[in-house]
């Protein structure tokens, strides 16, 4: 059996595309096109993206990310109806789950993959 081939990159969703992508999360690049396309490996599956419509970078992540979603709530959330709310999480940087954290802590570890990393405060999704 072949080792799949070491990523070319990493790449996460810029805050405007979150779509396929989860924000936050870093994915290896697997490939690049020559049409400005990259192809990441999304929950082992490839996905085509829009080189810029992503950050891309040559390590693999080691910290938690922080994203902060502000919009309006939906009823099926609970609370009125277009009651603005902010939603703020980390993002494992190992197995990308998501997770709610409390204060402004150092470092997280994560209740899916149990990997202990930093938290990156220096920029928020």
């Amino acid at each position: 059996m072949v080792p799949p081939p070491s990523p070319r990159g990493w790449a996460r969703c810029l805050d405007n595309v979150a779509d396929v992508l989860r924000r936050g999360a870093w994915y290896p690049i697997v490939d690049e096109t020559d049409d400005g396309k990259v192809v990441i490996e999304v929950r082992k599956k490839p996905v085509r993206v829009s080189r810029i419509d992503l950050a891309v970078r040559e390590s693999p992540p080691d910290r938690w990310s922080i994203v902060v979603r502000t919009g309006l709530l939906r009823p099926t959330l609970g609370g009125r109806e277009g009651e603005e709310v902010t939603q703020t999480y980390a993002v494992c940087p190992q197995c990308q789950e998501r997770q709610d954290f409390s204060g402004k802590p150092d470092s997280l570890k994560c209740l899916r993959c149990k990997t202990e990393s930093k938290v990156d405060w220096s920029e928020t999704c």
